[in-house]
Order: structure tokens, then sequence, then C-alpha cells
């Protein structure tokens, strides 16, 4: 899985440049503006990001036919993907977590870091099945549109959750949290059937 890992790095390597340069930018308007929401939600949008172009590689190079017939498993390629996303999941996350320490309603911290960060993962686990059973051309349209609802339910809903649950967002933190583990080790199932069902 390492080798994996190490050429999908060197494949996005550009593209990942160019969302490190965005996820700074974003954290500085966050901290510019005292508005936490866009360091969350460039956080979504690289950790979905970079996986898919992976695959697109893959797809327009022809390598799964290359691997599936070396005798690679479905569950170490689906792993993978899932792996990098997580790896760019907290390094986006490390900064949102900056941004908040400098700017957050430090009354409400444990739902304020907890949710934003979780909502990475969790779009994680549902751009990737799709993904994975589409192809890169469907599943970034599936991408787009749930980034836009995500992005949307978060500036909309964050200062208002705030608000009514600062007595009792631990319970939101934990709930969300374990519905975020649950969704992605689902989707990683998920994810491994429709790969083993593939016809390359």
């Amino acid at each position: 899985m390492l080798g994996l890992l190490l050429k999908d790095f060197y494949n996005v390597r550009k593209q990942a440049a160019w969302y490190a340069a965005m996820i700074v930018l974003f954290c500085v308007i966050s901290v510019a503006l005292g508005n936490t929401a866009f360091a969350s939600t460039i956080g979504i949008l690289v950790t979905v990001s970079i996986p898919i172009t992976a695959i697109a590689y893959e797809e327009k190079d022809g390598w799964q036919k290359f691997v599936v017939a070396g005798g690679m498993g479905a569950k170490a390629i689906v792993g993978e993907k899932f792996l990098l996303g997580i790896l760019c999941a907290l390094v986006s996350s490390v900064g949102y977590s900056i941004v908040f320490a400098m700017t957050g309603d430090h009354s409400n911290a444990v739902v304020e870091v907890v949710v934003p960060i979780c909502m990475q993962f969790i779009a994680l686990a549902v751009v990737l099945p799709l993904v994975f059973k589409f192809g890169v051309e469907k599943g970034r349209t599936y991408m787009i549109a749930l980034i836009v609802a995500l992005m949307a339910a978060f500036i909309a809903l964050m200062p208002a959750a705030a608000d009514v649950l600062s007595g009792g967002g631990t319970v939101l933190a934990v709930c969300t949290a374990c519905v975020t583990v649950i969704l992605s080790v689902l989707s990683y199932i998920v994810s491994v059937i429709v790969y083993g069902k593939k016809e390359f």
C-alpha cells in the first residue's frame, strides 16, 4: 500500500501544491474576516479532490487493468485511496484548527472544531464509492453537488447550532464523530465490493 501511496503522491504533486496554496489562502481569508467557514470548506474540497485526481490519472493511463491483472486486491487499492483522502483531511484540519484558535468562538470549541473536521471525512466517505462505481467524470458531478450542499449547510447552520447547543455541544460532537466513523467503515466496505465487481 505504501507503494501505491507514493505513486499517487508523485502523480498529484502539482495539484497538491496548488491545493496547499489554496488552503493557505482560505485560512488567511478566514482570519482576516474572522470567519472559520472558509477554512473548513476548503478542507472538504481538498479531501475529496486529490483522491479523485489520483483515480483520474489511473483511468486515463489504464493503470487499473494493470494493477488488477498483477494480483493487487480490491481492499488494498480502495484502502490506499481512503488513506490518501485521510492524509489530505488531516493536513487541512491542522490549518482549520490554527484558524479556529485565532478567530473561533471558544465558548463552543468542541462543536466548532469536531463537526467541520468530521464533515471532511463524511464527504470522502460519500464521494469515493460513487467515483468507484460511476467513474471520475460522473463522480466529479456528485462531488461538486455534495461540496456545495455541505458548504451551504455549514455556513447556514453552524452559527445557529453553536448558539443553541452552547450547553450540550459535547453531545453533538461525540455523535458526529461516531457517525463519521461508522459511515467511513461502511463506505470502505461498499467501495471494496463495488471495485471488486468492476470489469476493466
